[in-house]
């Protein structure tokens, strides 16, 4: 007997986005999920954006135009409007990929033990041709509160269990304006790592004006005084060396440190099967690799493998 589909909540925020809104949930709602609860919260565009959404009121669970007070508040108002066991958000100026839903919906109700995944990222223009796609990384919580680390999760491809949401304290923390995702994945890196797939779920389109890009260095800032959150939270972690920050920048080395510093596994599409299976490192420089890694790093670093 085959498993019920779990329920997904994917909640779209938006704010004169009406170029953009309509693409953004046709790329959510034809994909035609059968446990999909869709909210969409507009913040009182006045550019015509609330018609566009309320022609698709019949296929949302919650959508409302009103004024907010912003981004997150708006992710956190809809986020309250779901039940679902699987949850997301994506912006009203990205895309979901054909058939993501169902294959997150797979992922995880055939592997209890993974509570959040992130994907490979991928972005497309403003006229929605794809420009560019980076291979998707693995992640610790050392990965993540780590000063000197300065990546990013794609949050438009970054899904968890409702379990995680709520043990992390259930809300997104709206006193980082700009940076209350990566927050948030500072939060769930103390209860879970996330495991990645090697395949894009979801594109950022890029478009004139966005906060990411305009405000990056206020972005950055508040990224920084997380990870000194963070880290004084969890002296074990609190500093890798600089011998170990230039291992990591070694893609042949990469994936070994990777490992040590507490990254799981990546889930990998094997066609043959149909089916995922677990990407590890192995063989014997990996291994020796590994040993030399854990002997100068690993009573610091508390580190796995």
């Amino acid at each position: 007997m085959s498993m019920p589909d779990p329920t997904i909540s994917l909640v779209t925020p938006s704010f004169n986005q009406v170029d953009l809104i309509d693409a953004a949930m046709r790329s959510v709602l034809d994909q035609s999920y059968p446990q999909l609860e869709y909210v969409v919260i507009d913040g009182g565009s006045t550019d015509g954006s609330a018609e566009v959404i309320g022609a698709h009121a019949e296929r949302l669970a919650y959508w409302v135009s009103e004024p907010d007070e912003g981004h997150y508040p708006a992710v956190n108002k809809g986020f309250a409007k779901t039940s679902g066991e699987i949850m997301g958000y994506l912006n009203g100026d990205d895309l979901l990929l054909p058939g993501s839903l169902d294959l997150i919906a797979t992922i995880f109700s055939t592997r209890p033990e993974i509570r959040w995944l992130t994907a490979a990222h991928m972005g497309v223009d403003a006229k929605g041709r794809p420009v560019g796609v980076t291979a998707p990384m693995r992640w610790s919580r050392w990965h993540i509160i780590t000063t000197g680390e300065t990546r990013s999760l794609p949050q438009e491809s970054t899904f968890w269990r409702r379990s995680l949401w709520d043990e992390a304290g259930g809300h997104l923390d709206e006193s980082f304006p700009l940076a209350a995702d990566y927050e948030l994945w500072a939060r769930f890196s103390r209860y879970a790592t996330p495991v990645s797939i090697r395949a894009p779920l979801a594109c950022f389109r890029h478009v004139p004006g966005q906060r990411s890009i305009a405000q990056a260095d206020r972005y950055a800032a508040e990224v920084a005084a997380i990870q000194k959150r963070e880290s004084s939270l969890d002296p074990a972690n609190v500093k890798a060396s600089r011998s170990a920050q230039r291992l990591l920048k070694f893609d042949s080395v990469r994936p070994v440190a990777d490992t040590v510093m507490g990254a799981p596994y990546e889930l990998v599409y094997d066609p043959s099967t149909d089916s995922f299976y677990d990407r590890v490192h192995s063989g014997r420089g990996a291994r020796a690799a590994l040993r030399l890694l854990k002997l100068f790093y690993g009573k610091r670093f508390q580190l796995n493998g």
